[in-house]
């Protein structure tokens, strides 16, 4: 038997379906700022989305309200960036390469970069390879990309919740400040020393191994070859690390003194820091010139000016005089981590059209600032006692020299020092332990007559 309140039941049910039809039909697009009140009243009754037509999730339009600015420049960001001041390999987002640099490139190891993939719009960068161009070239494209999620984000009140952000450290300028928007601050004793005292401490700069060296501008360019034999002048001189690198360099002989990877001025001209963000700066000294000609004679200059790149034509052909050919390096450092003396040596030449493209050599050497000088000389004579025991003589078996350098520092010139040295002589017996020794005794060999025994035998 049906229960008598079914009938009462059924029409407030049917009623209640009734409001939620008339307010799904009032209510407006779907915005992705959460659930509308529809699928709000549907999971309250427990029916069926499956009831509902799908719908295709669309970015909200122009009339939902305006659309948040980029929080970040995507064009800036490149995550396989990973060498500082140095072409990595095919990174088509790293700003340290060049167009000479995408053409050897054989495919974009990050093709797409984007923002933060939560809002609705955002902007994407787009790298690719044009492989029909000659040489190929990158190809960058900067594309609005279309979240398809209906839970995207669409406008963001609070920018600084999208990313960490570092606190403000309080001083004698905001503490006031901050004490007004804050609930207060609890200091204790060690945490106010340890702070203190990490201001008063001053930081140690020097070079370490492997860093870059550090010029006015930038840093001391080493031409090296990357992924193939042309020269990238981008790559830095690391401390201490020597290198000897040949790269071939693609010139256009009409135009060789506008190019400065030729001429003396561009590795002499830089001055390298002392040490790491000081205002101590080295320069660099040429020491030697040698001209070679174009029969490969050598010439070492008298003076060492600085001499630039010169075109110069002779009858049907031209010739470019004062090229950079080979580079010597020679850096003094301390135990400290300091520069002290920045050496340079060139070799010039003079290219024609023939020898293009041209081969370059270049070289960095490390040498401490302190010369080796003999401290010490210790002589060591081992000898042994032979022959017979109531008269033996002396023997030399050995005899070693050690000589004991020491390292001083390089004294200014006109300065004078005295250095102790010593010579130190010693004789070691390496004698065996000497054994008394006997002659054999005497062997009998005598013969009895035959019946000597008889006639017992």
């Amino acid at each position: 038997m049906r229960p008598r309140g079914l009938p009462l039941l059924l029409v407030v049910l049917l009623g209640c379906w009734a409001s939620v039809s008339a307010q799904t039909e009032a209510t407006p697009a779907v915005t992705t700022e959460g659930l509308n009140s529809t699928e709000a009243a549907l999971a309250t009754f427990g029916t069926s989305p499956s009831t509902r037509p799908p719908r295709t999730p669309r970015a909200p339009g122009p009339s939902s309200g305006p659309r948040p600015p980029p929080v970040t420049d995507v064009a800036a960001l490149c995550v396989c960036d990973l060498s500082p001041a140095q072409c990595d390999v095919n990174c088509c987002c790293d700003p340290d390469c060049s167009s000479v640099d995408f053409s050897v490139f054989s495919a974009c190891s990050v093709p797409v970069v984007t923002g933060d993939s939560q809002f609705c719009s955002q902007k994407a960068v787009i790298y690719s390879l044009n492989f029909t161009a000659n040489p190929p070239q990158r190809v960058f494209e900067l594309v609005d990309q279309i979240n398809p999620s209906i839970f995207c984000i669409h406008i963001t009140n609070y920018k600084p919740a999208l990313s960490f952000i570092n606190p403000e450290v309080p001083d004698e300028n905001n503490f006031d400040t901050l004490m007004k928007t804050s609930d207060g601050f609890t200091l204790n004793a060690e945490s106010y020393i340890s702070f203190t005292t990490k201001l008063d401490i001053p930081t140690a700069a020097k070079y370490e191994y492997g860093v870059p060296l550090q010029t006015s501008d930038s840093f001391l360019r080493f031409p090296s070859s990357l992924t193939s034999s042309l020269c990238t002048d981008n790559n830095p001189a690391a401390f201490l690390v020597n290198q000897a690198v040949k790269c071939t360099r693609k010139i256009n002989l009409e135009q060789c003194e506008e190019i400065e990877a030729l001429s003396m001025a561009f590795y002499s001209s830089p001055e390298i820091l002392r040490v790491p963000d000081s205002r101590k700066k080295v320069p660099i000294t040429v020491q030697s010139i040698v001209i070679q000609s174009l029969n490969k004679t050598l010439t070492r200059r008298e003076d060492t000016d600085v001499l630039q790149p010169t075109l110069v034509n002779a009858g049907h052909f031209s010739l470019c005089v004062n090229v950079v050919l080979e580079v010597k390096y020679s850096l003094t450092y301390t135990d400290a981590g300091e520069v002290t003396k920045a050496d340079l040596s060139f070799l010039l030449g003079t290219v024609s059209s023939v020898v293009v493209p041209l081969q370059q050599k270049f070289e960095i050497h490390f040498l401490q600032d302190s010369c080796q000088l003999p401290g010490a000389l210790v002589i060591e004579v081992k000898w042994t006692k032979y022959g017979s025991l109531l008269n033996p003589q002396a023997k030399i078996v050995n005899v070693t020299a050690n000589l004991i350098s020491s390292s001083f520092p390089e004294a200014n010139s006109g300065n004078e020092r005295t250095i102790l040295i010593s010579t130190a002589v010693t004789f070691v017996d390496v004698s065996a332990p000497a054994e008394a020794g006997f002659r054999a005794p005497p062997a009998i060999n005598a013969r009895l007559p035959f019946n000597f025994f008889f006639p017992f035998v």
